[in-house]
């Protein structure tokens, strides 16, 4: 089937569908012309300005956004995300916005070229972190009780303190990491840096719920073919012009 690379206005989404849509030969067009075409492959970057609404209501896409692990630097401006440099690296999957859950490369090659050092399991943990979505993800998933829900989940299972955590929280992720028994969140990719340094994580969302199940919580172990498999669903833009990008991308076919 078809790709056909869409753009908004934002800047961050410009570059980044640019080079996919160049990379790959691709016809690259508005947002705006979406409706003259049909039985195609959605592609394009995030999910503000008209690209949540399409992905939502289209069965073929290739969704883009920020990478796994060492992705690039961003910077929250009110409503508005500025990326930094766009060196890190991007993930994209197929029918999906977080994660190739059939995806079976869990080679480890590309993980250790991420020069990550893997920490064993954390014995000395106290508490669990819970990672929010942020306000766009609870309005585009409709999870608007997420937070209580997964609360309450939790205590059914454990009896162990209970730490909520957010973007806006004062404490930064790798401070409160530091005592962390678990971290449990509904698709964050922060979890995947929970894992790295010893932190057993859990997640919600259908598409990575199988690789850390809440209902396990207190059998702890650290997933760390997750990271393999995520290290080889993220590529950075340079790496868009690759024959390895492209053999990526047709085994999501």
């Amino acid at each position: 089937m078809q790709k056909v690379v869409f753009y908004t206005q934002h800047p961050a989404n410009q570059t980044i569908t640019q080079f996919f849509a160049k990379s790959q030969n691709l016809m690259y067009e508005n947002i705006s012309n979406y409706e003259k075409y049909q039985n195609i492959n959605f592609v394009s970057y995030g999910i503000l300005r008209g690209t949540g609404e399409i992905f939502q209501n289209t069965e073929n896409f290739f969704y883009i956004d920020h990478g796994y692990l060492n992705s690039s630097k961003r910077k929250f401006n009110n409503n508005d995300i500025i990326i930094e440099g766009f060196t890190g690296y991007f993930r994209i999957v197929k029918n999906n916005f977080y994660f190739n859950k059939d995806f079976k490369n869990n080679d480890k090659k590309r993980f250790e070229k991420l020069n990550i050092s893997l920490k064993d399991l954390n014995n000395n943990g106290e508490y669990i972190v819970l990672s929010e979505p942020s306000r766009h993800i609870i309005n585009f998933l409709g999870i608007h009780d997420w937070t209580e829900n997964t609360v309450n989940k939790i205590k059914s299972l454990t009896d162990r303190k209970i730490i909520i955590h957010n973007k806006f929280s004062e404490v930064s992720l790798n401070d409160i990491l530091k005592k962390a028994y678990a971290f449990v969140s509904c698709q964050s990719t922060a979890a995947f840096k929970a894992i790295a340094e010893g932190i057993p994580a859990y997640f919600t969302h259908s598409s990575l719920k199988d690789f850390g199940n809440l209902n396990n919580i207190d059998n702890r172990y650290l997933n760390h073919d997750l990271l393999y498999l995520a290290a080889n669903s993220q590529w950075t833009l340079k790496e868009f012009f690759g024959d390895e990008f492209k053999e990526f991308l047709n085994s999501l076919e």
